[in-house]
């Protein structure tokens, strides 16, 4: 596998916040690519590659 990528919706801080602890970094805003609540709206793009180091995950 080359990427992996997660989208979320910018007020969802608590999964912005997961994904850059996995060592996703944001890669930008993706305009208008969902109509919810009778409105477009903007999302969010995180991705990994195979050649990004991996994350400094805490040991438990």
């Amino acid at each position: 596998m080359q990427r992996i990528q997660a989208g979320t919706h910018p007020e969802n801080f608590a999964e912005q916040k997961a994904l850059a602890k996995a060592g996703f970094p944001l890669e930008g805003v993706v305009r208008a690519c969902e109509f919810r609540a009778g409105q477009w709206r903007d999302g969010y793009l995180y991705s990994r590659l195979r050649t990004d180091p991996a994350p400094d995950l805490p040991s438990d």
